[in-house]
């Protein structure tokens, strides 16, 4: 008996869209040794195959060999599940679709239904005897069981409520072997193990009625099932085999109905033609005559094929009908197959009976096997042909009667096979047994080619993943004598197995030779002294030498293992142990787990790269705190000069992670250094992924879950653009999680479940563990049985590379690269003021669109990559396109070619191309990514028709309007009709009620604001009201205090416009805003059907100059309030001249800030206002801190006047921000630092004016270092890769002055001021919006330095630009934390003047001078001196840029 593996070719996954690529299939099962021959199961829908393995049942398709279910014996007994019982005896009743199987005196039957939802399997029945059950038969409502010490017949009551099996009688018969039921169900045929005959038994009588001599005790019985139209389907026809090859045919004769008698017999050497032969052979088997029969009646008379050939061999198949053949076969050593008939069993007398052979094939019509098989059955095919099915291993053919049986080669067609394990002979019986054990864990090689499967009874074997990705078994594993506690550990392109007891203190090293036909590996054996039970694990090998990391908490051995070749090509093993230095930590950690090494070996190679650099982790180290160290390897070497010792420098950290997790479970680490931790709680599992990386604008946390199912295990693997894959396995299920693509609109997890591996359809077992292996294949551990995943090779190839295409693809489609035409890098592009690229991309895609309407794939072109790192040009006035040259990178030649932007991007293309989207589709691209792209594209064509008045902020806050209303309609597409013709608002119904923070900064920073004021109007249709204004945030972003007026005049209109009541309570809040008090009585006169109307005519007519009107007013406020009027309210409270009463019900009441800020902007006439200040300081810093929104926080500090800490806002973390902030903050939100237009926002400001200047230089140089690399990751997660590499290579770190020059003057004192300025003001040189894309620092240092004269324009230029808001020695610093920086500007002196000429020279500045060089070396933070030194020298420049001279009346006169 084998191992036995099935293909699953019809598996997939549900809900999932047919046409969509499948990443995972199920292509391999490994089920066990059989313990009984396969049985046929007839459905209609085709045939399966069952047999037993261990305690469990294998149903599988006849035809395909794919795996349908499994059934375990504890779910009809669930008190067995933990008992070492086998199945030993199987039958299936074909009537009532019963499956019956047997474990001791236990018996389980299940039964097949056909339900509207598909094939059901399910508990039917079940029976415990006394006796332990050796055979069984079942058939239509009857039972016959085989036990020990005779057998007995039951019978089914289907009448009762829950079906019962009831015993009718039994015999005593010692050990009964074989048992069958006659067709009829009148006679019963047995055989006992001690008495070489059969025993037949009368079952209405319940009486012996013969007993059958045999030579040998039989090992089979079979009664012949008469085939249909017969004269009496009780007519006993008796089959029976007998271990030396023969099968005997017994029935009765015309005088003795009841009495059987031999007829025929049909051994081993009648199936050659010379009965002297001595070719070995296969048992005997007997084809099922109704099945062959009904399969040559629908040949012949099929009228497909009318030719000569064809009719002869109908002729043929004719004949074999007409002769009632019962046929026989016998598979010959060289695979070929015998056939011998023996016709008219059925007709009688029985002397009319002959035999004879009908085929002997010859070799080109044989069976691929590797074994003579111990069993072969025929099932029925569509179309008149057979299956014809052989085991062990299970091999299918597609059996065509028409050519099979008139000897043609093309009559046998191979279907499929199940991959024999087995490839170094048979096993001992003690290791078959070992495989019937159930699954503990796995252990993989690095290099994912093979692993160890650790069982329960510490039985463990060896596999190999072959090249076509299929398991073999190597060979059992010989484990420490007397030892059952293993630490297990894989090395040497899987062929070397590493073993540690802690309670024996050795370390066993196995290595299984290539080409060793031997069972046993070769060994060897080390101590090696531990104090706990130890990580093992191997590092990448130096000078063919595998160094085995043996380690603990408090110690770490490493083990060097050499395989060489000695005298007969003998491999030997040679073992060094050496114990290195404990980890330099200061309390043991807790965990030490390993680094997933599957990223270790290239793709195609077997080269493993060294860790010996300390360019690889090798191990992680988890605290009782819960922080995570990683450690490499140092010096690690092979022996120098003549010594025999190798040489290790020791460990070296890496890097440290926080991670505040306690009472960990698991923890892995995978290649890419992101370590996975579970912690149990009480609302169930917390997952959470880690980045190696821990920075103050990343915790390092990247993923965070709670599951509430039982996690039992996790494993990582990396695809070859080194992304990682983790699986956690679930009860049944292992959920696949990968980096998900970030996008700039949506707010998505980083990881996410992308693909779903569920084994609940094919076992009733849980996941004991699962593991990746090369090549993206997912290998499932249930119950003693293993599942494998992975990519079916397309037909005709058994590539490998086929297996990743499908898995590794999809990871990369998630989370890889974009195309240049996914709206979300256009989307960046357009952000990052890269128009003129994306113009050039659309035409691109238009280009490419129309030559594949031609299928010319050559003639498509692509843009070229160094595109995306050319400056952009900024849409400001008087920038027109004329003629340009746009190069492109063609697929197959490279040439570049000239086209006019006026011919090339016009409006006509434009419509052209949208066009062409709406009817075909971009592959790979959802329908919303579809119509986002569809948008982006018109708004750069109406960025293009409005370039000459749109800057790059306006842009931007363009795009994200164009953008939240797409969102918005996609949402409530299906909802809008429930408006019912009521318009408050169009964002009313909308699921998000505003655009983010950061596009309404955007806007805020605009000089093109009369535009975005225009397209915000023209977006809500042209009737903006407050919803739509505070949905774009337009009270908050608007500058001028005249447009806020007019604005607000504008909703006020709206408001009382919606709907046909004309209702003046709407819009009274903004007109007593306003202070128009005599129109909203004028709206009261129309009010005719309000029932205040009389009432507030009369009060509006007052005059509320006077302070007891005012008073009144305030009293109707405090009425409404109480009946929950909030709105109302808020206007009685502006109608009686409280502002602060007004804003404090909006704020508290009615939760809506934005209108707050809208009130107190307009009725204070400005952004001056103490109710301004106060909403700003009290309510929307506190909330910007609590949501952890940096937008909205600079945005108000900038409102305050405190730019500096605009800036400061946007680098700095919150938590230790706070200190600097003069504000009642409770509480601080986690801060989001995954947005890369922070980069952007921060580049704009950094050297705006001078207190931007001031909060710059109060930000390190490393702090904004780690700020823009997060900005890269942040880049690449979203797919923008080529646009992180334009941010690295054109960020521009400004370079702090560190000391005042000696003193010039004249022309030279301004180049010294313009070197000053230059850093700090060249993010604002090219338009007033301060949008000059970054510019590299290097590129500016290759230009030709301009003239005195042209310096000196330059710096009036930049100095234009740079705002003046600060009264420079008033203002303190706002980081007082910074160490004390050198005194190298004079103090100021008492009127506030610095000391010193104005010119910046003399003795203070000559000695600041000289103290600033001597004090250089010693500065703590030098980035932090350089720039607040380099500050202070503006700061003095500025103070002389703005003194003015006393005035003096006499200049009047």
């Amino acid at each position: 008996m084998k191992a036995f593996y099935h293909h699953n070719l019809d598996y997939h996954l549900p809900n999932r869209v047919a046409s969509e690529l499948t990443m995972l299939d199920h292509v391999l099962s490994l089920t066990g040794p059989s313990v009984s021959p396969a049985i046929p199961l007839r459905l209609s829908t085709g045939s399966l195959l069952v047999h037993a393995t261990a305690d469990t049942l294998v149903l599988s398709d006849a035809s395909s060999l794919s795996l349908i279910r499994i059934l375990a014996f504890w779910e009809a007994f669930p008190g067995s599940f933990d008992s070492e019982s086998v199945v030993r005896s199987v039958s299936v009743n074909q009537e009532r679709k019963l499956i019956a199987a047997s474990t001791g005196t236990q018996v389980a039957i299940w039964i097949w239904s056909e339900t509207a939802d598909g094939l059901r399997l399910k508990v039917h029945s079940t029976l415990v005897v006394r006796d332990d059950v050796t055979s069984i038969d079942c058939k239509a409502g009857f039972l016959a069981l085989g036990t020990i010490r005779g057998f007995a017949f039951y019978h089914l009551d289907d009448e009762a409520d829950v079906p019962r099996w009831v015993r009718g009688w039994n015999v005593r018969i010692a050990l009964v072997s074989c048992i069958a039921l006659s067709p009829a169900q009148t006679h019963i045929a047995c055989v006992s193990e001690s008495d070489p005959a059969v025993h037949i038994f009368d079952i209405r009588t319940r009486l012996k009625s013969q007993r059958i001599r045999h030579p040998q005790p039989p090992s089979a019985l079979l009664w012949r099932v008469p085939p249909e139209g017969s004269a009496s389907r009780e007519d006993l026809i008796l089959f029976t085999w007998t271990p030396d090859y023969t099968v005997r045919i017994y029935f009765p004769v015309l005088d003795a109905p009841g009495l059987l008698q031999l007829h025929a017999t049909v051994d081993r050497f009648s199936f050659h033609p010379d009965p002297l032969s001595s070719q070995e052979g296969s048992r005997i088997f007997w084809l099922d005559k109704e099945i062959i029969t009904n399969s040559l009646k629908t040949c012949v008379a099929s009228d497909d094929l009318r030719d000569e050939v064809s009719e002869r061999r109908k002729k043929r198949l004719q004949e074999v009908l007409d002769g009632s053949l019962d046929v026989f076969a016998r598979v010959m050593s060289d695979g070929s197959i015998a056939l011998r008939a023996v016709a008219n069993i059925e007709r009688r007398p029985p002397t009319l009976l002959r035999q004879f052979n009908i085929l002997h094939a010859t070799p080109r019509l044989s069976l691929d096997l590797r074994y003579l098989p111990t069993d072969i059955s025929v099932h029925a095919s569509p179309k008149g042909s057979l299956i014809l099915v052989s085991s062990p291993p299970f091999r299918s053919y597609m059996l065509h009667p028409l050519s099979f049986f008139d000897g043609e080669g093309d009559g046998l067609e191979h279907l499929a096979r199940s991959w024999d394990p087995i490839v170094r002979g048979p096993l001992p019986a003690h290791h078959r047994l070992a495989l019937e054990k159930r699954i503990n864990s796995f252990v993989r090689s690095p290099e994912g080619n093979a692993i160890v499967v650790n069982r329960e009874g510490s039985s463990r074997e060896l596999w190999a993943l072959s090249s076509r990705g299929r398991l073999k078994l190597m060979g059992p594993l010989d484990k420490i004598a007397g030892v059952d506690d293993h630490v297990v550990c894989m090395f040497g392109n899987g062929r070397t197995v590493a073993l540690y007891s802690a309670t024996s203190q050795k370390l066993v090293v196995q290595h299984f030779p290539p080409e060793a036909i031997q069972t046993h590996p070769i060994s060897q054996t080390i101590d090696v002294k531990t104090t706990s039970r130890p990580v093992l694990f191997s590092l990448p090998p130096v000078d063919h030498m595998t160094p085995i990391v043996c380690a603990t908490s408090s110690s770490t051995h490493i083990v060097y293992v050499t395989v060489s070749e000695s005298e007969g090509d003998v491999p030997k093993l040679s073992l060094t142990v050496q114990l290195t230095e404990p980890l330099p930590v200061d309390v043991p950690p807790d965990f030490i787990m390993p680094v997933d090494p599957m990223m270790w070996t290239l793709p195609g190679t077997e080269k493993i790269q060294t860790v010996a650099d300390t360019t690889r982790d090798a191990f992680v180290s988890l605290s009782p705190t819960g922080e995570l160290a990683f450690w490499a390897a140092t010096g690690l070497r092979h022996a120098v000069q003549n010594t025999r010792k190798p040489v290790f420098g020791g460990w070296k950290c890496t890097g440290r992670v926080h991670t505040d997790r306690k009472g960990i479970s698991i923890a892995q680490c995978s290649s890419a250094k992101k370590t996975v931790l579970v912690v149990p709680t009480d609302q169930g599992q917390e997952v959470t992924i880690w980045d190696s990386i821990e920075s103050e604008f990343s915790s390092g946390l990247e993923y965070r879950h709670l599951y509430s199912e039982r996690l039992n295990d996790l494993d990582w693997t990396s695809t070859n653009d080194a992304q990682s894959i983790l699986a956690l396995g679930f009860q049944q299920k292992v959920r696949l999680l990968c980096p998900q693509r970030m996008s700039y609109f949506d707010e998505r997890p980083t990881w996410g479940v992308f693909w779903e591996v569920d084994v609940s359809t094919l076992t009733p077992y849980s996941i004991s563990d699962s593991i990746w292996l090369a090549g993206g294949n997912l290998l499932v551990g249930t119950g003693h049985q293993m599942f494998l995943f992975g990519q079916k090779p397309s037909s005709g190839t058994n590539s490998p590379d086929q297996t990743e295409a499908g898995l590794f693809e999809e990871v990369a489609r998630q989370n890889g690269p974009l195309d240049d035409f996914h709206p979300q890098l256009i989307l960046q592009c357009l952000l990052w003021n890269k128009v003129e690229l994306v113009k050039e991309i659309i035409t691109l895609l238009a280009h490419n669109l129309e030559v594949a309407k031609t299928g010319s794939p050559t003639a498509m072109k692509r843009i070229d990559v160094s595109k995306f790192w050319e400056d952009g040009e900024p849409a400001v006035a008087g920038q027109v396109s004329g003629r340009r040259i746009h190069h492109f990178s063609f697929l197959m030649n490279g040439e570049t070619q000239e086209t006019d932007d006026e011919e090339g991007f016009t409006r006509h293309m434009v419509e052209t191309l949208v066009h062409n989207l709406e009817e075909h589709p971009l592959p790979h691209l959802t329908p919303s990514e579809m119509e986002h792209l569809i948008i982006l594209i018109q708004t750069a064509l109406e960025i293009d028709e409005q370039r000459r008045s749109l800057d790059g902020n306006g842009l931007r806050y363009l795009i994200s309007i164009r953008s939240f209303f797409f969102i918005n309609r996609r949402v409530t597409q299906s909802d809008s009709s429930k408006n019912n013709g009521a318009r408050s608002g169009i964002l009313a119904p909308f699921v998000r009620e505003r655009i983010r923070y950061r596009d309404i900064i955007w806007a805020f920073h605009s000089e093109s604001q009369e535009i975005l004021m225009s397209a915000s109007t023209t977006a809500c249709g042209g009737k903006m009201m407050w919803l739509d204004a505070r949905a774009l945030g337009v009270f908050l972003w608007g500058t001028s205090n005249e447009m806020l007026r007019s604005q607000m005049e504008v909703i006020a209109r709206n408001q009382y416009m919606a709907g046909e009541s004309r209702d003046p309570t709407a819009c009274c809040l903004f007109y007593f805003a306003l202070g128009k008090v005599k129109l909203v009585h004028g709206l009261w006169k129309q009010a005719a059907w309000h029932k205040e109307q009389m009432m507030m005519l009369k009060f509006l007519s007052n005059d509320f100059s006077e302070a007891r009107w005012r008073t009144a007013a305030l009293k109707n406020a405090f009425a409404l309030l109480s009946k929950q009027r909030f709105e109302y309210a808020a206007a009685f409270f502006l109608l009686g001249g409280s502002l602060k009463d007004a804003v404090n019900v909006c704020l508290k009441q009615l939760s809506d800030f934005q209108l707050a800020v809208a009130l107190a902007r307009v009725v204070e006439g400005g952004d001056e206002g103490p109710v301004l200040n106060d909403i700003l300081k009290n309510h929307v810093i506190p909330r910007a801190f609590r949501e952890g929104n940096r937008w909205l926080g600079s945005w108000a500090f900038w409102m305050m006047h405190r730019r500096d800490l605009a800036v400061r806002i946007l680098l700095t973390p919150l938590r230790s921000f706070v200190a600097f902030v003069d504000a009642p903050i409770t509480d601080v939100g986690e801060p989001h630092y995954d947005d890369p237009s922070l980069a952007i926002l921060f580049s704009q400001l950094k050297a705006k004016s001078l207190q931007t200047v001031k909060g710059t230089s109060e930000i390190s140089g490393s702090t904004e270092f780690n700020f823009v690399l997060q900005m890269v990751r942040v880049l690449c997660r979203m797919g923008c890769h080529v646009l992180a590499l334009d941010l690295v290579r054109s960020w521009s770190f400004d370079r702090p002055t560190m000391l005042i020059p000696p003193p010039v003057s004249g022309e030279a004192a301004v180049d010294v001021l313009h070197d000053r300025l230059e850093g700090l003001t060249s993010a604002r040189d090219a338009s007033p919006a301060g949008d000059e894309p970054l510019r590299a620092r290097s590129r500016s240092r290759s230009r030709v330095p301009p003239s005195p004269t042209m310096r000196k324009s330059m710096l009036l230029m930049r100095r234009a630009s740079l705002i003046i808001d600060m009264d420079i020695p008033s203002l303190p610093p706002t980081a007082p934390t910074s160490p004390p920086e050198p005194a190298l500007l004079s103090p100021p002196a008492a009127n506030g003047s610095f000391m010193g000429r104005a010119d910046g020279t003399g003795p203070a500045a000559a000695d600041a001078e000289a103290r600033g060089r001597e004090m250089l070396p010693d500065v703590g933070n030098s980035d932090s001196a350089a720039r607040q030194a380099g500050l202070g020298s503006l700061l003095k420049n500025a103070k002389k840029d703005v003194v003015v001279p006393e005035f003096d009346m006499a200049n009047f006169f």
